[in-house]
């Protein structure tokens, strides 16, 4: 057995403190409008916002000006069916969404939680378009 790593806890606590007001920081910013729920997952993909990764994604949408729960929680239904994942919501972060393990399905998914539904694509959907008759 070796000797257990030392950890200075104050420099630990610190990197905590900052990475709690770095979260904080852009939940505020989402919900004053100032950035999007997508800017925030941009800047969560740069290796100096990694912080961002713990975020929730209901806190995402919470953040937002007009979402309540009712709305979060479809959001967050559709994009676990989408990607047809048994997964509790409450595990849902940015982190999660972001994980290039996935290839790209659960950002895919987020974001067709949030384009609008206006009804078939052509007529006739999903057959054959006329124009290819």
């Amino acid at each position: 057995m070796g000797v257990p790593p030392r950890f200075d806890i104050s420099s630990l606590n610190t990197a905590r403190r900052a990475a709690g007001r770095l979260r904080a920081q852009w939940l505020m910013l989402v919900h004053d409008g100032t950035f999007t729920p997508t800017d925030l997952m941009k800047e969560a993909a740069l290796p100096e916002s990694k912080a961002l990764l713990k975020i929730s994604l209901r806190q995402v949408l919470l953040s937002q000006p007009g979402w309540g729960r009712k709305r979060t929680d479809g959001a967050l239904d559709h994009v676990a069916g989408v990607i047809d994942a048994r997964i509790d919501r409450r595990h849902l972060t940015v982190g999660w969404l972001l994980d290039p393990r996935a290839g790209g399905r659960r950002f895919a998914a987020w974001l067709d939680a949030f384009q609008p539904k206006t009804g078939p694509l052509w007529p006739g959907f999903p057959y054959v378009r006329s124009s290819d008759v």
